[in-house]
């Protein structure tokens, strides 16, 4: 009866483990670059740009900051006008800059006595980019970074803004289609 009792109870445990998992494996990353685009408008006719000027909630103040001014110079840079204007602009510029613990989970084969999980916490930042069309308002293209940060990136995230924004508008505005 008692080594019955046994199996049953690692059994359970094994159960609530997986299941544990599974729940920590949804809340994990996607660590990379993407971007998402709109054929229809064409990109050529943008030549000037607004910043959506909203409260920016999830990341304090200095680091929108820094992420608007570092998207207006990358904007700038490749030749776009900022718009006086915001209602003239071509296009307009919404930017989402987050960050959040996250984990890695990995399995190995282990006894059924001894966990088979490894499971590394970090942090991950991520920058999502979305472009607006100035006259018809509709979304069209998004780009997005998310990457593991260090300690020391996580207390002054500068660098890593600086390169995820031109990361992100490396792929703005997209190749014409062919």
């Amino acid at each position: 009866m008692i080594g019955e009792l046994d199996r049953t109870t690692v059994v359970a445990r094994v159960i609530l483990g997986m299941v544990g998992m599974f729940v920590l494996a949804a809340c994990g990353t996607t660590a990379g670059l993407t971007s998402d685009l709109d054929r229809s408008p064409n990109f050529a006719t943008y030549h000037s740009f607004a910043v959506v000027e909203r409260e920016r909630r999830g990341a304090p103040l200095p680091w929108a900051t820094r992420a608007e001014e570092d998207i207006t110079q990358e904007l700038e840079r490749r030749g776009y006008m900022r718009a006086v204007d915001p209602a003239s602009a071509d296009f307009t510029v919404d930017f989402v800059l987050a960050s959040r613990e996250a984990f890695d989970i990995k399995s190995h084969p282990v006894s059924m006595m001894n966990s088979g999980w490894e499971v590394h916490k970090y942090r991950e930042g991520t920058l999502a980019i979305t472009v607006f069309d100035g006259r018809t308002h509709r979304r069209v293209w998004h780009g997005s970074s998310n990457r593991e940060l260090t300690q020391k990136e996580s207390e002054r995230l500068a660098g890593p803004i600086s390169d995820a924004v031109s990361s992100v508008l490396a792929k703005f505005p997209p190749a014409p289609a062919a």
